[in-house]
């Protein structure tokens, strides 16, 4: 699978070596299918006791992982892990024990109080996940930092030796100052945008795809190609909104209207197919499509809410090859439904295809729906009947969903995907009566994942490709790592339990290397599972024992090697009883190393059935391929091995006549919402009718009812119709025959005009057996968002623009508003964007469960959002300060818009002592001083409820300028300044003893130290107090403000 991304290296003048059969040298792989089949993970083994947590690492403060981990063995070493931090910071650890092996900062990173955009905290270095090239040795990434440490942001392209860490000849590569190859005016601007996709290459270029931060400033997305050939830099810089269609480029880059359609994608890579790649944009100012539809190999400048197939020349120039665009995508950009939030994953060719379709592409985002697409001809814009999307099926997701689709192409196909906040849904892979490729549900977890943005990419890995031994692997924020056999069962993904990982960082996935994965949760720890020991024998391993009839029986023989002494084996068990094994045909005593034996394992249906049968010993079967393990349990004569040996058991249940299943039994095709865009199109879900019998099936009837009890009515199908609201094109006939091993997906189309809930109850009877279906659907109208803030009287203002002013917040306090935003339409009101303060001394405390994208407000429900002012101790008498920032919330209601709350505060000081005629205190605070080598002030006094206030009136009624206490109780005046050399930094707290009248103030602390308080009537602070203060003559006004929640100098100011 590997290789196939570097057949394309012809362009590159070295010698390719080798690659490791586990190793993982990218996010996932070329296609972003999500399958991986080459890392030793056997199901057995991994829900075994033998598989735990084997190293955990934490490194810097506050440093985190965003770019996922890579694993390589580079020639002639032992396989490492590869892994940057968003601080800039890249480290190689050994991939057995997670030993520190080299580690190189570079640039300083981005800092995130810099941008105003909360998505990633602290720190923007790193984000994108690397690429190795195995060929040359060389691992590729962009990083962003600062333009020679002024506040001017840039993205660097760096090169460099997977084991040195050091750059390759030619590398860095500085990205910003090029312009676009399709729109020379728009210049690439570092500070402004994002690198969050997974790296990609084609043909010895290097991909990376860019969006923005929250959707601020003046940005437009864009692909980025970078040669690996050093010397050579960028080959090609491609523009998402160009000319003549998109915005015209604002000089202001607080302006937003630059076009914006950025590639994130939830951190999911660039999905390649020979040389050429495929992307997801999200919302976009130019509509150059309007409302007509086009054809996806027209050309179109405005790339917004697209799914793009991009194509790279051999000299690293990019062009478009073609594109869908989804018919409603202004009321998505409306919305901030983003299609990009998820990437494009290009599924088996080997497996998924049908008639007229020899490679598909899915995707799905924050609009809700999947799109399954022909890779080869995409869709463009309006294509299908009546105005509609030309893809090959669409499927409702059931909400939000961020990062993309998984897949495993092993026992008939399937695809996977997870809305937040719900269950991870499977559909399997099928084909409708004229041959085209269609999915049906059949499955999902059986609880929820976290109800907020982070869920990972669902990936999928197999032992050596065996079918049987599939794993679903989900990385969730809240849960932790998750598994999960990759095939349901009875409608549902059988989980496999793993120790307890945390939750992990967002978007994660596990990289995988040999036995072994390696993530990072949100606390900034790399984690590595796996199984410590080896194992003791080496013995066959699956065992097939193909078709098998029920009732009758069949053995196979397993051979096994001893690879270590061993004392003993103990016995053999299965996980099923339909497979047995017997413990006397075991060796019976010690086995030496390179000893040999062999033992039957039969698979016995002669009692199996295909109904269950009350109070029998024998379970019910159903023809299929079935898989279950054999664990063979020893002694083992040298530590540190296994004492368990999982082997699989398969094998394929077949039935001597017809026999029919129908997958699933129950069709929920969600809800309509009349008025909306979509609601002309309905919506569309299918079932699967199979054979799995050894004889043909033949139809003998089918009808529908809206009853299934009492005296139920039947109406023959004979048009299609299917019950009010329901139809199906291409529903079985009577007559209709269905061979042996064949199966037929039908779909079925849900249409409303009217609010209200719907269903039906179908029947089909064959030489097979009779089954019957559930379908169901409900309309209702448009959701209507209304939003409003707290005020101090406990009502609500709904006056736009909203402002949350708090007015006067006392410092050492804490005070609390919230945002409400109520639905008053009749369907659920989804929230499609919220970006939270996330500031020391504004901030919504509950960030992750209040108002955040992807959840749902029911009809005639509220939800509230927790503001916090958190004002910092800072002692009585200091300058005010205000702090300001904004939470910026959308929904699916298309008439709502952006809302940007704005939000802001005072914080002051208490005012204590004698006060002006403003209310304010006469008496500020002038610093911390040493008062030891002779005293600042000669008149004193003590007092056992000493506070600053007191200490204060004391020495105004004395006629002194200046006020100071000290040792808790002490009180001292004094008309002489004190001297500057005397002074301390309010960072060290040398006065940090309490005041008996008021614990909250400081009066001194431990050394000789005075919290010392000017007449600000009668003085002002200079150079001859304070350390680097300005001159009397142009000394700060005591009323003025300091900003604190904004940077002084804008991050991407001064480019160049």
């Amino acid at each position: 699978m590997w290789m196939k991304l570097f057949s394309f290296l012809a362009f590159v003048p070295v010698v390719v070596r080798s690659l490791a059969s586990t190793d993982e040298i990218q996010d996932g792989d070329p296609s972003q299918s999500g399958y991986l089949d080459n890392h030793n993970m056997h199901p057995n083994t991994v829900g075994s006791a033998i598989f735990g947590m084997l190293w955990k690492n934490t490194y810097g403060k506050k440093e985190r992982w965003y770019a996922k981990p890579l694993v390589y063995t580079p020639p002639g070493a032992s396989q490492l892990v590869f892994i940057a931090s968003a601080q800039n910071v890249i480290r190689t650890l050994d991939a057995v024990n997670g030993t520190l092996l080299n580690s190189r900062t570079l640039q300083p990173p981005f800092l995130q109080a810099d941008i105003g955009c909360t998505d990633i905290p602290d720190y923007i270095g790193i984000i994108g996940t690397p690429i190795i090239d195995p060929s040359t040795n060389t691992a590729y990434f962009f990083s962003k930092g600062y333009k020679n440490g002024a506040a001017s942001g840039i993205y660097r392209f760096y090169g460099v030796d997977v084991q040195t860490l050091q750059d390759r000849p030619g590398f860095p590569v500085l990205i910003d100052s090029h312009s676009a190859d399709n729109d020379a005016t728009r210049y690439f601007v570092g500070g402004a945008v994002l690198q969050r996709p997974s790296l990609a290459m084609v043909n010895g270029i290097v991909l990376g795809g860019f969006g923005g931060h929250c959707d601020l400033f003046n940005y437009t997305g864009m692909v980025v190609a970078v040669s690996t050939t050093p010397g050579v830099g960028i080959t090609s810089m491609f523009a998402m909104e160009s000319s003549p269609g998109a915005s015209p480029v604002q000089n202001d880059l607080l302006v937003e209207k630059g076009g914006k359609a950025g590639i994130w994608q939830g951190g999911m890579g660039l999905a390649v197919d020979g040389n050429r790649f495929f992307l997801t944009t999200g919302n976009g100012q130019g509509h150059a499509n309007g409302d007509v539809g086009a054809s996806g190999r027209t050309p179109l400048s405005t790339l917004d809410e697209i799914v793009g197939s991009f194509s790279v020349s051999p000299q690293g120039k990019i062009s478009l090859n073609d594109y869908f665009e989804p018919y409603e995508y202004i009321s998505m950009d409306a919305a901030d439904r983003d299609l990009g939030s998820s990437g494009v994953t290009l599924l088996d060719p080997a497996v998924f295809k049908g008639t007229g379709v020899s490679r598909m592409a899915v995707t799905l985002g924050k609009n809700m729906k999947a799109y399954i697409m022909n890779a080869n001809n995409l869709g463009g814009f309006k294509q299908g009947p009546g105005g509609t999307d030309n893809v090959i099926q669409t499927i409702s997701a059931g909400g939000t969903v961020f990062a993309g689709v998984g897949s495993y192409p092993l026992e008939g196909g399937f695809i996977y995907f997870t809305p937040t906040g719900g269950a991870t849904a499977c559909y399997k892979m099928g084909l409708d009566s004229n041959g085209a490729p269609s999915f049906t549900f059949v499955g999902r977890t059986n609880g929820p994942a976290a109800g907020r943005v982070g869920i990972g990419i669902p990936t999928t890995t197999t032992y050596k490709g065996q079918i049987g031994t599939g794993i679903l692997w989900i990385s969730d924020p809240n849960l932790g790592l998750q598994a999960y056999n990759a095939v349901p069962v009875n409608g549902i993904l059988q989980p496999i339990p793993l120790p307890a990982t945390g939750g992990l960082n967002k978007f994660q996935r596990p990289a995988f290397g040999d036995g072994r994965l390696y993530t990072s949760d949100s606390n900034g720890n790399i984690m590595c599972l796996g199984s410590p020991v080896a194992l003791p024998l080496n013995c066959t391993d699956p065992i097939s024992f193909g078709d098998l009839t029920i009732g009758t029986t069949a053995t196979r023989t397993v051979n096994c090697k001893a690879l270590i002494p061993i004392s003993k084996v103990n016995g053999c068990t299965t996980g099923n009883a339909n497979w047995k094994c017997d413990n006397f045909t075991l060796p019976q005593g010690a086995l030496v190393q390179g000893a040999t034996f062999s033992f039957p394992v039969t698979w016995d249906l002669r009692l199996a059935t295909l109904q269950d049968v009350p109070q029998a010993s024998f379970g019910k079967v159903i023809p299929g391929v079935e898989s279950s393990s054999l664990n063979i349990l020893t002694t083992n004569g040298v530590p540190k091995y296994s004492t368990v040996l999982p082997i699989s058991l398969t094998g394929r249940v077949v039935s001597q006549n017809a026999f029919m299943t129908i997958t699933p039994n129950e069709i929920d095709l969600g809800g309509i919402v009349l008025g909306s865009a979509g609601a002309p199109s309905g919506q569309t879900a299918s079932f699967i009718l199979s054979n799995v019998g050894a004889q043909s099936l033949t139809v003998l009837g089918t009808a529908w009812s809206n009853e299934i009890v009492g005296n139920v009515q039947w109406t023959n199908i004979t048009n299609g119709v299917l019950g009010n609201g329901f139809t199906s094109a291409q529903f079985p006939k009577t007559g209709d025959i269905v061979a042996s091993g064949g199966s037929l997906t039908v779909a079925v189309k849900y249409l409303a005009s009217v609010t209200g809930t719907y269903h039906s109850f179908i029947e089909i009877w064959t030489t097979g057996g009779a089954e019957y279906i559930i379908i169901s659907g409900s309309a209702s109208t448009s959701p209507l968002a209304n939003i409003s803030v707290s005020t101090l009287e406990g009502g609500w203002d709904f006056t736009e623009p909203l402002i949350m002013d708090f007015g006067n917040v006392v410092d050492g306090t804490t005070r609390s508003k919230n945002i409400r935003l109520c639905n008053k339409g009749g369907s659920a009101l989804a929230i499609t964007k919220s970006k939270p303060p996330v500031g020391t001394e504004l901030l919504a405390p509950n960030s992750f469960t209040d108002l955040h994208e992807g959840q749902f407000i029911d009809v005639n429900a509220c939800a509230l959002g927790q503001v916090s002012i958190v004002a910092a101790p800072l002692g009585v008498k200091r300058p005010d300060h205000k702090v300001s920032d904004v939470w910026i919330l959308n929904t699916d209601d298309v008439t709502f818009g952006v809302h940007d709350v704005a939000i802001t505060a005072n914080i002051i000081t208490q005012q204590v002592g004698p006060l002006l005629a403003n209310g304010s205190s006469q008496y500020m605070y002038l610093g911390c001083y040493w008062d030891g080598g002779g005293r600042l002030f000669s008149k004193g006094q003590n007092s056992a409820s000493n506070e600053n206030g007191w200490c204060q009136k004391q020495c105004s009624a004395g006629g002194y300028r200046f006020a100071g206490t000290e040792y808790h109780t002490e009180c001292w005046c004094g008309n002489t300044p004190p001297t500057y050399l005397r002074y301390t930094e309010e960072k060290v707290k040398k006065c940090a003893w309490s005041c008996p009248g008021d614990v909250s103030q400081p009066c001194g602390g431990d050394g000789t130290y005075i919290s010392v308080f000017y007449d600000q009537t009668r003085y002002t602070p200079g150079p001859d107090s304070i350390p680097g203060a300005p001159p009397v003559s142009s000394s700060i006004s005591s009323s003025s403000s300091t900003k604190a929640s904004q940077s002084s100098v804008h991050p991407i100011a001064s480019q160049a």
